[in-house]
C-alpha cells in the first residue's frame, strides 16, 4: 500500500510539473512580446523588464527556451541603446547636465549589455558616444564659466578616446581661460603648455583626417602668439615679442597681421632691414584696402627712412596717407623728409 501510495504521488507530480512547463513556455513568449510592445510605445524601462523576465524563464527551460533566448538576446542591447539615446534627447531639450549625466551612464550600461550578449554593433556605438558627451559636458561647463569642472569633463573624454582630436582643441581654450589672469583675452602663463594642446589637435586632427579642427587649431594658435607678441611690443618687450611673432608664423606662414608686426618691433630694435622685409611679406599677403595696408606702408616708410632710402620711403609714406595714419604719413613726409608731394 505504501508503494503505491508513492507512485500515485510521484504521477501527481509528474503532472503537475508537465503543465508548468507548459505553462512557463508561454510565459516566456508572452513576456518577449510584451517586451517588444513596450519598445516600441518607448517604454525602455518595461521593455527591459520584460525581456529580462523572458529571458530568465527561457534560460530554466533548458534546451526548450533556447529560441526565446536567443530572440531575447539580440533585442536587449538594442533596447538599451534607444533608452540611452532617449535620456540624450531629454538633455537635448532640458540642457540640464544632470540629464546628461544620466545619457552617459545608461550608454556606459548599453555598452556593458552589447558586450555580455555579444551585440559588437551596439557596444561599439555606444563606447563611440561616451567621450562625445563627455566633450558636450565640458563645452557647457565652459560656457558657464566652470573651468576645474569643464577640465575634468574633457579629461573623461579623452580618457575614453586618446584619438579625439576636437578634445584636445578644448583642453588648449580651457587652459588659456585658467592662465587669462588679468581676464583681458590674452594668456599671461604657460603660453607653451598651450601651444602643447594645439599641437596635440593638429596631430591627432591630422591622423584621423578632421581637417576643420586642424585648421581652427592652427588658426587658435597663431591668434593666441599673435595677441602675445603684440602685448609684448606695446610693453616695450620688443626680443619677446619678435621670439613669439616668429613662432606665430608655424601657424599661419603667409599671416599679414604677424608681418606687420614684426616689422613694427623689427623698426623699434632699431633693425630696419629686416623690418623692410617683413613690411613687404606683410604687403604681399594682405588682402584688404588701402586704408588696411595703410599701417604696414608706414612701417615700411619708417624703415627705408632709417636706412636714408629717401626715395623708398616718400613712396611707402604716400601709400600710408589713409585712415588714422594719414597725419602720421605726412608729417613725416612735408617736415623730416621734404617729399616732393604729399598727395595720395
Amino acid at each position: 500500500m505504501k508503494g503505491l501510495k508513492f507512485s500515485s504521488l510521484a504521477i501527481v507530480l509528474a503532472l503537475i510539473a508537465t503543465t508548468a512547463f507548459a505553462q512557463t513556455q508561454t510565459d516566456a513568449v508572452k513576456a518577449y512580446n510584451a517586451g517588444l510592445e513596450a519598445a516600441s510605445a518607448e517604454n525602455f524601462d518595461d521593455a527591459i523588464s520584460s525581456l529580462t523576465q523572458a529571458l530568465t524563464i527561457a534560460e530554466q527551460l533548458g534546451p526548450e527556451g533556447e529560441e526565446v533566448k536567443g530572440k531575447v538576446e539580440n533585442q536587449l542591447p538594442t533596447v538599451y541603446y534607444k533608452k540611452a539615446v532617449s535620456y540624450y534627447n531629454a538633455f537635448k531639450g532640458s540642457k540640464d547636465l544632470e540629464d546628461l549625466d544620466t545619457a552617459i551612464e545608461a550608454f556606459k550600461e548599453a555598452a556593458s549589455v552589447g558586450e555580455e550578449y555579444n551585440d559588437e554593433r551596439i557596444s561599439t556605438r555606444a563606447k563611440s558616444v561616451i567621450p562625445q558627451l563627455y566633450y558636450q559636458a565640458s563645452v557647457t561647463l565652459y560656457s558657464q564659466g566652470e573651468l576645474e569642472e569643464a577640465n575634468e569633463a574633457v579629461d573623461k573624454a579623452l580618457n575614453e578616446n586618446a584619438n579625439y582630436a576636437v578634445a584636445y582643441y578644448q583642453k588648449a581654450k580651457i587652459f588659456k581661460k585658467l592662465n587669462d589672469t588679468e581676464d583681458d583675452g590674452i594668456i599671461d602663463q604657460g603660453i607653451d603648455e598651450m601651444l602643447e594642446w594645439y599641437d596635440r589637435a593638429i596631430s591627432v586632427g591630422e591622423a584621423t583626417n578632421k581637417g576643420d579642427i586642424v585648421a581652427k587649431s592652427r588658426e587658435a594658435a597663431h591668434d593666441e602668439l599673435l595677441a602675445v607678441g603684440t602685448q609684448a611690443l606695446q610693453d616695450g618687450e620688443t626680443k619677446t615679442a619678435i621670439e613669439t611673432l616668429n613662432k606665430a608664423l608655424n601657424y599661419n606662414a603667409e599671416s599679414a597681421d604677424v608681418y606687420y608686426r614684426l616689422a613694427e618691433a623689427h623698426n623699434k630694435a632699431g633693425d630696419a632691414a629686416k623690418a623692410v622685409a617683413n613690411a613687404r611679406e606683410a604687403l604681399n599677403y594682405e588682402n584688404g584696402g588701402k586704408t588696411d595696408k595703410a599701417k604696414i606702408y608706414f612701417e615700411l616708410g619708417y624703415a627705408h627712412q632709417t636706412l636714408g632710402n629717401k626715395s623708398d620711403a616718400c613712396d611707402a609714406f604716400t601709400n600710408a596717407l589713409y585712415g588714422s595714419f594719414k597725419s602720421p604719413a605726412e608729417h613725416k613726409m612735408e617736415y623730416e623728409l621734404k617729399c616732393d608731394s604729399t598727395a595720395p
